[in-house]
């Protein structure tokens, strides 16, 4: 069993690496703005505004407030292995390996040791899970927590245990601080849990004491310190998604609503077109039978676990109307991702209790060809077509290039430049290149300039013509729009 683990965590980690820097193509400027504070972060102990270890990092600009779980974390990996792009994208792949083992332990508890193994693939073949993985950015980061919590509360329904919800309101309050989608999905869940605590204690005030008092006292601290953290971070709790004046109950419920578009959750997906493949929705089609008999199942069986289950995917969107959030945007609920797979796991198991072994193997037969056309269909068309499609939202390699400089640069020993417009011009991605590749060692030049004999400078394909012309000499780095200049060949 163990080593079937290891060898299944070790080849799941190579898949999602696959083409990892080259799906999507390039670095946009939320993933370099991480990469670039966590950089600071991890040799410094500040950010880009100078502060030391803050809780949020203002970035690009001062448009944007990056939250701490995803910072640090990222930071933490740098410190350890050393500043990579690669490795800027291997965190959210961290984020999926422990999420996918967390949730295989809870499906296992809850159902089967067979059935773990289903929902865990089906969590690891969710689309939205899948584009997220490659991407450095925060939208994976609760997804550990929420399952963790949904763990701790299993735990205390077996156990009766109240240390476990300790643990579970600790949880829930970390995942306010992950991502922004969970200032308005945390209260919910909080909200449900209480209300399943009240029920399990068959809603006694004397035996529901203890159980409120230890999760309150896990999720308070984070909350208490608000007002402070609004005070030196404004503008970093809610950031855009501010409350809005609500005029009628429709525009309340119209953000709440979509989320469960079945064309927009199974087909179109995320109206972010670098969140979607535009073919696939949030969720594999296949799995929709599953989920659709699970739900079903969930109300049958009566289980109090399943029924917060199904309540936290069905209420969790609630509030989204209360800041008027544009509608079919699945990243930022890929929170709901495990509460899914639960009951899609659930319909799943059904099939197995079928009493007729010929109709059984049917069923399991169809809904198995269904699941690897679907899956492979996703995957075909995210790793070859998607990057092509998304290519506008994400520089251009400017990786290859900044490797390229710097291979050259130590093989001649050159002094390494970079023309100060296109530096200017790619801004925070430039700024997490030269920290990964020259740290304090990338000089600045123009195109005017007195070329140093001992110098080698990147910069723009037309530039190094006009240079070219003048008796420079060019090289290729690999991408089309940049090129090498050195005074000898």
């Amino acid at each position: 069993m163990l080593f079937g683990s290891v060898i299944f965590v070790i080849l799941t980690w190579f898949i999602f690496n696959f083409k990892l820097t080259e799906v999507p193509p390039g670095i946009n400027g939320d993933e370099a703005s991480i990469g670039y504070n966590a950089i600071l972060l991890s040799r410094t102990l500040h950010d880009e505004n100078g502060r030391f270890l803050p809780l949020f990092v203002l970035t690009l600009d001062g448009k944007d407030w990056k939250q701490p779980v995803t910072m640090y974390s990222t930071a933490l990996a740098f410190r350890l292995f050393g500043p990579a792009y690669s490795l800027l994208r291997q965190v959210s792949i961290f984020y999926v390996l422990i999420s996918a083992g967390l949730l295989f332990f809870l499906i296992k508890k809850i159902l089967s040791v067979k059935l773990a193994v289903f929902g865990t693939l089906i969590f690891l073949a969710t689309p939205a899970v899948v584009i997220q993985s490659h991407l450095a950015l925060e939208n994976i980061a609760p997804i550990p927590f929420v399952i963790f919590w949904l763990l701790m509360i299993w735990k205390y329904t077996q156990e009766r245990k109240s240390k476990f919800l300790l643990w579970a309101g600790i949880s829930l309050g970390i995942s306010f601080y992950s991502y922004n989608g969970m200032r308005l999905i945390m209260p919910v869940l909080s909200g449900l849990t209480l209300i399943y605590l009240l029920y399990l204690n068959n809603f006694s005030r004397q035996k529901s004491f203890p159980a409120l008092k230890f999760f309150i006292l896990g999720i308070l601290p984070f909350l208490i310190i608000l007002p402070q953290v609004r005070s030196l971070y404004p503008g970093a709790i809610f950031g855009n998604n501010r409350p809005v004046t609500i005029s009628s109950y429709q525009q309340f419920l119209l953000p709440y609503l979509s989320f469960f578009d079945p064309s927009f959750l199974f087909i179109t997906g995320d109206s972010t077109p670098y969140h979607s493949t535009g073919k696939h929705g949030v969720y594999l089609l296949a799995t929709l039978p599953l989920f659709l008999i699970g739900c079903i199942k969930a109300i049958q069986r009566k289980q109090p676990i399943l029924i917060l289950i199904l309540a936290s995917f069905l209420l969790a969107p609630i509030l989204f109307g209360i800041v008027g959030s544009p509608i079919h945007r699945g990243s930022r609920l890929i929170a709901l991702v495990p509460f899914y797979v639960i009951i899609a796991t659930l319909g799943f198991s059904v099939i197995f209790e079928m009493n007729n072994k010929y109709f059984k193997r049917i069923i399991l037969f169809f809904i198995s060809i269904f699941f690897i056309v679907n899956c492979f269909d996703f995957m075909r068309i995210y790793w070859f077509e998607y990057p092509g499609q998304v290519r506008e939202y994400f520089s251009p390699p400017l990786h290859l290039a900044f490797e390229k400089l710097s291979e050259k640069s130590q093989q001649i020993q050159l002094t390494p430049f970079i023309e100060e417009g296109l530096y200017k011009e790619q801004n925070v991605a430039a700024k997490f290149f030269e920290q990964v590749y020259f740290p304090d060692k990338l000089q600045k030049g123009n195109l005017k300039m007195d070329f140093p004999q001992n110098g080698i400078m990147l910069l723009r394909s037309a530039d190094a013509e006009t240079l070219e012309k003048k008796g420079l000499v060019k090289s290729d780095v690999g991408v089309e729009l940049y090129n090498l200049i050195t005074k000898y060949k």
